[in-house]
């Protein structure tokens, strides 16, 4: 099982309420790519991830890349595909033991597996064969009957499906190991015919864009709910906390002004304490402000050096399968993004780059970023570990949306983070929703009740 790196599973299909006939099939290569297709046609049900991205096709919504839990379902599905249930470490994945019980007649034992905290698939092992005959993902349940060996590999040559009211009978006509598989097929499909600009032109604009978005972001103030939680390397929850705040602009940089814990708002005392606190770190950001405004040379060494960064972040990450999409009925251009396997990384912003694939979201009209989704697809150590070490797994999300027909800002964020800093080991958890964007002006400063 360890030595498997491609699974080709395939064969005829019957929908048992209506005897409708078409072909099921199911391709997984090592380490994250996995493949899903139900099909009567014209109709096919797909579900699918290349490594960087999750996407989905039906007769519905046609193809479309998946986003939260459903991006989630189908990276844990493909880790769990390829893992085989022999490293679970290596995959990120955990088990845990949940109890004897009956299926189709049979002692099973139920083990349920997990991505994370959030993800689990229980899985059923036939008390006397120890194969698996039940597997239970969500709102899914697989049941798997008449195993002969492949290569080796005992395989099930009767599987039975149910999914969305939906239940599918399948007969494998093929199953086969190790066999050469093309990437292609995780790839999303090309559905439009509509030419695609050069996808690292388009980055780079949308970088340059996001210089003038700085200089109008200073003009709003905004809302943000912040819920954060904290847990322990064990996955046990230490603490959650709710804030409230309000949300500055200076310098590209955010400055918040709490307002409120858990639903209540600060005391005055607390208040008084925070927007003292509040009023240093906006001078502070405001004179560096002005500091890189009045000194052009200072202003030319930053922008030279944000540009470098940039050049070596382009070095080190390469993008893929560029489409077309709808994203919260705007047209966008939606393109994947992994590491560059051409490119040695030797700085550290490089080797970091190289752990991180996602997919991006681009108004291709406006030249900003409506959401971006990403992860980190291996582990990376920050001062050969000592400093920090993220765990593989480890994601975020950021989405903007267009602010008085003039601007894109910030409306939501979402920060998942496994690891070790400094010897401690936890995990943070993380989403700010923004809102309620207003106009205002530099000049203004807070001043608490009892300062008037």
């Amino acid at each position: 099982m360890a030595q498997i790196q491609t699974e080709t599973i395939a064969g005829s299909l019957t929908e048992q309420d209506t005897g409708k006939t078409g072909s099921y099939s199911l391709i997984a290569k090592a380490p994250n790519r996995f493949y899903s297709e139900i099909a009567i046609e014209p109709e096919r049900e797909v579900q699918a991830y290349n490594g960087m991205s999750a996407w989905g096709q039906n007769a519905a919504e046609g193809a479309r890349t998946l986003t939260g839990e459903t991006a989630k379902e189908a990276d844990a599905a493909a880790r769990y595909w390829n893992s085989h249930l022999v490293d679970l470490k290596k995959s990120k994945l955990s088990a845990q033991f949940a109890g004897m019980e009956n299926v189709r007649g049979r002692d099973a034992h139920r083990v349920r597996v997990m991505l994370g905290q959030v993800m689990g698939r229980d899985v059923f092992f036939d008390a006397q064969t120890h194969l698996i005959i039940r597997e239970i993902a969500g709102s899914e349940q697989f049941d798997y009957d008449d195993y002969r060996p492949v290569n080796g590999i005992q395989t099930p040559f009767r599987i039975e499906i149910r999914r969305g009211g939906h239940v599918y009978s399948i007969s494998v006509t093929h199953a086969e190991f190790n066999a050469s598989v093309d990437d292609s097929i995780f790839d999303f499909p090309r559905v439009s015919g509509a030419p695609l600009p050069d996808v690292k032109a388009l980055f780079l604009e949308v970088v340059k864009n996001q210089k003038a978005i700085e200089e109008m972001q200073k003009q709003y103030t905004c809302h943000v709910i912040e819920e954060e939680e904290q847990t322990d390397g064990k996955g046990q929850v230490k603490s959650r906390k709710i804030k409230e705040s309000e949300v500055f602009n200076i310098a590209g940089d955010e400055v918040r002004r709490l307002i409120a814990k858990d639903g209540k708002p600060l005391s005055a005392e607390e208040q008084k304490k925070e927007d003292e606190r509040f009023n240093k770190e906006f001078d502070k950001a405001t004179k560096k402000e002005a500091e890189l405004a009045s000194e052009p040379k200072k202003r030319e060494q930053q922008e030279a050096k944000d540009e470098q960064q940039l050049s070596d972040l382009l070095r080190a990450i390469r993008f893929s399968n560029p489409r077309r999409e709808r994203f919260r009925g705007q047209e966008v251009i939606a393109v994947d993004f992994g590491p560059n396997p051409e490119y040695k990384p030797k700085k550290m912003v490089e080797k970091i780059a190289q752990k991180v694939a996602g997919v991006i979201w681009i108004d291709e009209q406006a030249h900003d970023v409506a959401r971006l989704e990403a992860h980190f697809s291996d582990s990376a150590k920050i001062g050969g570990g000592i400093v920090a070490a993220i765990d593989k797994g480890s994601h975020f999300v950021f989405e903007q949306a267009k602010v008085n027909g003039e601007v894109w800002l910030p409306v939501y964020d979402e920060v998942h983070i496994g690891g070790r800093v400094l010897f401690l080991k936890a995990k943070a958890n993380q989403i700010d929703r923004y809102s309620d964007y207003k106009k205002f002006h530099a000049e203004s400063k807070i001043v608490s009740v009892g300062d008037q």
